[in-house]
């Protein structure tokens, strides 16, 4: 079966999100528990290394691989409407959701009232994603995020919140822990998508 006569899979609507269970346990249980062992040095060192982990992923394959949409199996955090996307989709749906949190932070920690808000629908990636300059799209997005955190002063407004779609109120703290492990769910996803390829 060539790649022209692959049929779209029926999957949730993007937005759906995750199953109930698997949220609950996210928000109540798993979230709140980083939040209290991980610090921001730490988050910083988790995101870094999934970052790099990812982008020497990527540079294993061509550029026609780069851009090949497979089906995975819906792993734990990651949205059933993104079970098919290609590499590059991955990667940049990562770069949507770092340089929107980047954003947050620089806002949270000047004391800036009513950020956006966008939905998980609103980050999905471009199926028609350039293989050419991805990657380096990738690489500039996760030097920026690390530039921009350790710039920014955490706790001028440390009870100042921007609510995640799924999981409400985050500090900029806690959004540079949510970034390492958004960032750990998608890694993930790449090797099962090039394990397909």
């Amino acid at each position: 079966m060539t790649a022209k006569t692959l049929v779209e899979p029926k999957l949730a609507k993007p937005g759906a999100g995750l199953p109930f269970v698997e949220w609950a346990v996210a928000k109540y249980v798993l979230l709140p528990q980083a939040f209290k062992r991980i610090s921001t040095e730490q988050a910083l060192k988790n995101f870094t290394s999934e970052s790099e982990l990812i982008l020497a992923k990527a540079k294993q394959l061509d550029k026609a691989q780069l851009i090949e949409r497979r089906l995975v199996p819906r792993l734990r955090g990651l949205e059933d409407s993104s079970r098919y996307w290609s590499v590059a989709m991955t990667l940049d749906h990562l770069n949507i959701v770092v340089n929107g949190i980047r954003f947050l932070i620089v806002g949270l920690t000047s004391g800036k009232k009513d950020l956006p808000t966008r939905t998980t629908a609103q980050v999905k990636p471009s199926i028609d994603v350039s293989a050419e300059t991805i990657e380096a799209d990738f690489a500039k997005m996760a030097q920026s995020f690390v530039e921009t955190v350790v710039k920014s002063n955490l706790d001028a407004f440390p009870d100042a919140t921007h609510p995640h779609p799924w999981f409400g109120p985050f500090t900029a703290k806690q959004w540079i822990i949510m970034a390492a492990a958004h960032q750990q769910i998608h890694r993930k996803q790449v090797e099962e998508i090039i394990k397909r390829i």
